[in-house]
């Protein structure tokens, strides 16, 4: 449980040093950017300290490719 508010009062504290100067700016698109990778940061880190199992990009490639391999092992082998 400290863990999880530890890393949203992380994410408070760096929002409250990073977003005005973007604000100010009017840099709009980097200031959603910003928020966006910020969340999406704190989400998986929230999910890996409730020890939930997050899928790696190379499950997706594994199956995507596994057709093909198998295709290309038959006609190799």
């Amino acid at each position: 449980m400290w863990a999880i508010i530890g890393t949203v009062c992380t994410g408070a504290l760096i929002s409250y040093f990073e977003i005005p100067p973007l604000v100010k700016t009017k840099c709009w698109r980097e200031t959603t950017v910003f928020s966006l990778l910020l969340v999406v940061g704190m989400t998986l880190s929230i999910l890996i300290i409730l020890n939930i199992t997050i899928p790696t990009p190379m499950d997706w490639v594994t199956k995507l490719f596994s057709p093909f391999s198998s295709f290309m092992d038959s006609i190799l082998s």
